[in-house]
């Protein structure tokens, strides 16, 4: 093989590594394909080593679900699955800090609701009021050697029995200046409630960052990653929703539609671009 067509042949894969990489990865906030920070690779990729299902579209469910995980629900999609699980006496946990899964809760006749505001507190982790530290103020088996909590800017929840609560030093920061002003009230908050539904039990979350990566591996606070691991302990058949995420992700060949279609234009004219000037050099050199 000629030198120039060995080198076409190894910027065209390069090219093709680039374009597949960006594809396959994103940056949306709690994405399960976004593996920063921000994103929830990290907890499915837990949710997977111990054993737990993940609800794709077309997936199958196993028989009998007894705990069902849905983290930032956009609609009412999953309603069908949940009204299964608490049926049959499972639980179901819904994390949602934008109240975007309010809809659902009143589908499955829950009467929690997410309050969207920005929980502060003056208890708080790398001295930014915005991220609260919180105490279980409920006994629960899936809390279970958890004590405090860390959160990202919590919403609140009315409604149902408290499982987590601020301390009395918080409020809800109206004006984002980190401190409590004119007419923000200091007082409890509820981040994370229980309610009996039907058979079953639904467990609302106020901050679906709760999953995040950088709750959860990078830093290493509080209790977190003992939650975490407690709700996806394999007592039972755990199923995660892998639908949501903010943005919904899809599956084949929709997901990299859907990525190349909100794909940076600049991006895809620069591969674009490339990939023309290969092909137009490998033929000249081959003519």
């Amino acid at each position: 093989m000629r030198p120039a067509i060995l080198v076409a042949v190894i910027i065209i894969l390069l090219t093709l590594g680039a374009a597949g990489a960006h594809l396959q990865t994103t940056t949306a906030d709690l994405s399960r394909f976004n593996p920063g920070w921000s994103g929830t690779a990290a907890f499915f990729s837990l949710a997977g080593s111990m054993g737990a299902d993940l609800h794709t579209p077309g997936s199958d469910l196993p028989e009998a679900i007894d705990r069902y995980i849905i983290i930032a629900p956009s609609d009412t999609g999953a309603i069908g699955i949940a009204e299964q699980v608490l049926e049959r006496g499972g639980t179901v946990i819904i994390a949602c800090e934008e109240g975007s899964g309010n809809e659902l809760l009143r589908g499955l006749g829950s009467g929690m609701r997410v309050m969207p505001g920005n929980v502060s507190s003056v208890d708080m982790e790398f001295a930014s009021t915005r991220t609260v530290i919180a105490e279980v103020a409920g006994n629960h088996s899936l809390f279970a050697g958890v004590k405090t909590l860390a959160f990202n800017r919590p919403s609140y929840i009315t409604g149902g029995d408290p499982l987590v609560r601020t301390s009395i030093l918080s409020w809800v920061d109206t004006t984002g200046s980190g401190r409590p002003g004119s007419g923000m009230a200091l007082g409890r908050y509820t981040l994370i409630a229980t309610e009996q539904v039907g058979s079953g039990e639904v467990i609302l979350i106020a901050d679906a960052s709760l999953f995040a990566t950088t709750m959860q591996e990078v830093r290493r606070l509080h209790d977190n990653p003992q939650l975490l691991g407690n709700l996806l302990h394999p007592d039972g058949h755990v199923v995660v929703d892998a639908t949501y995420g903010r943005p919904a992700d899809a599956e084949g060949p929709a997901y990299f539609i859907h990525k190349v279609k909100s794909a940076p234009i600049s991006t895809i004219i620069t591969i674009l671009l490339l990939m023309v000037v290969v092909v137009v050099g490998f033929r000249k050199e081959i003519f």
